[in-house]
């Protein structure tokens, strides 16, 4: 689960970061440096020997900002991630615009998307596009690839029933011969989860998150109720209490997720651009770029 910043971390943050940059405060608070950075840029703190981008830097931009990706710009000029989408705002540049589909790779992608004998990675590389643009791609053609290719037996779903609380999906997927993937969604669709039916909030827990939200830090909120800091701001935010409106979502934001969904974990992903697990969760939801 993605850790909230705390006053604490982003006071460190405000004090040390100009001057000691992002590697420091990031062993200091246990974060990543990509997040210690992507926090400094929300909240315009720079560090004071950062390093100048020079000349060729910015030619190289102009050269490749639509032909590669930010990760493989962000490897080439030995920047973060953060860095390079920053630099690029700054100079107007867009990210990656990529090549219209021709008929040809149409007709192929109609063919082989619902094979599930194939994998979408072969249809990538056969296409010449990447597996995301093949997930959109395929959504506006309205060309659908099977959910499953496993018809499941009542003796296998009793097995799940019995046993899902008991293993771990890899455990179940082992014990049946099958992929996780396979097990994940048939848990998913069956409504067969491990979580517990959330606590509901009493009168009196509800007073007191209207008196302390404001005035005490999230986290001893948090013990003090027993529940988690993400269950106190979600419910903070129900209740009107939150300190400003939801936040939007900046081009180089959608960029990053489309470019790092299936590659990373999504929690991974949270913690760098700043937002919780369930705001990413959502934003692919809504765009439809759930994998196949």
């Amino acid at each position: 689960m993605t850790k909230v910043w705390t006053e604490d971390e982003i006071k460190l943050l405000k004090k040390s970061y100009r001057t000691r940059g992002a590697k420091y405060v990031a062993d200091k608070i246990g974060r990543s440096t990509d997040s210690v950075t992507m926090k400094a840029g929300q909240l315009e703190i720079h560090v004071k020997n950062l390093k100048k981008w020079e000349e060729w830097e910015d030619n190289y931009l102009q050269r490749h900002h639509e032909d590669r990706t930010n990760g493989s710009i962000a490897r080439s000029l030995k920047r973060t991630i953060p860095s390079v989408l920053g630099r690029m705002k700054k100079l107007g540049l867009t990210g990656p615009r990529h090549e219209r589909w021709t008929e040809e790779q149409k007709e192929l992608l109609r063919k082989y998307y619902p094979d599930r004998s194939i994998s979408l990675t072969d249809i990538a590389k056969m296409i010449g596009r990447s597996r995301y643009s093949l997930l959109i791609y395929a959504q506006y053609l309205g060309v659908h690839r099977p959910q499953h290719d496993h018809e499941w037996s009542k003796e296998e779903h009793r097995f799940l029933v019995k046993n899902f609380k008991k293993k771990s999906n890899k455990e179940l997927a082992e014990s049946l011969g099958l992929t996780l993937s396979a097990v994940n969604h048939y848990l998913s669709r069956h409504g067969l989860n491990r979580r517990a039916k959330p606590r509901r909030w009493t009168e009196e827990e509800k007073e007191y998150l209207r008196t302390s939200y404001k005035n005490i830090p999230t986290c001893e909120i948090a013990e003090k109720l027993q529940r988690s800091k993400d269950n106190i701001i979600n419910y903070a935010g129900e209740l009107g209490l939150s300190s400003g409106p939801s936040k939007l979502w900046s081009e180089q934001d959608k960029s990053y997720v489309i470019e790092n969904y299936g590659r990373e974990p999504i929690e991974k992903i949270a913690e760098i651009l700043g937002r919780t697990p369930k705001a990413i969760d959502a934003y692919i939801v809504k765009h439809k770029l759930l994998q196949k």
